[in-house]
């Protein structure tokens, strides 16, 4: 009988000198810096870029707002003084189903909770991430009860081209 190898995964925030590295890891189709971007929120004290590590390869990240989400649709519902905010989540398709996304959720709320945020939210495509939205579920997060909407983002392609995506999602929550 062969003994399962253990899975050693560390958990920290983003640094400086690993930013190349998380876009050609994660983004390596796209000019937008998008890790860039979610490392000046941590920067600027309004979060923390969580990356989870095995070995010496980035495996997953979320960046963990401090102040709940800032868009106006769920703003009208939550308050966001309080509320951590969950985004940009993801996990190397070699690594999924070995804990990798529910180790940076629980540090988030780890986090979260120490800073004195008295719950945390997510946005989750609607139709198109089953898998996503039963973990979050499993997490104790809960639908918010106002219906899906539509977010968007802008980006570069890597031929310098700038477009537009979007994604109807739904808001999900959690206690702390």
């Amino acid at each position: 009988m062969m003994s399962e190898q253990v899975f050693t995964l560390t958990i920290k925030p983003a640094e400086d000198s690993q930013l190349d590295l998380l876009e050609e890891e994660f983004s390596p189709d796209t000019l937008s810096k998008s890790h860039y971007k979610r490392y000046d929120v941590q920067k600027r004290g309004e979060g923390v870029y969580l990356i989870a590590w095995h070995d010496h390869t980035p495996v997953g990240h979320f960046l963990l707002r401090w102040s709940g989400p800032d868009d106006a649709r769920v703003m009208k519902y939550v308050d966001v003084t309080h509320s951590a905010f969950l985004e940009a989540g993801a996990t190397s398709v070699a690594y999924r189903r070995k804990g990798i996304a529910t180790a940076l959720i629980r540090e988030a709320e780890r986090l979260a909770r120490a800073k004195g945020c008295t719950q945390i939210g997510l946005s989750v495509g609607s139709t198109d991430n089953p898998d996503a939205k039963r973990l979050y579920e499993k997490l104790g997060y809960v639908d918010w009860g106002h219906g899906e909407f539509l977010i968007s983002w802008e980006y570069i392609d890597t031929h310098g081209n700038r477009g537009t995506e979007s994604e109807v999602v739904t808001y999900m929550h959690k206690r702390l």
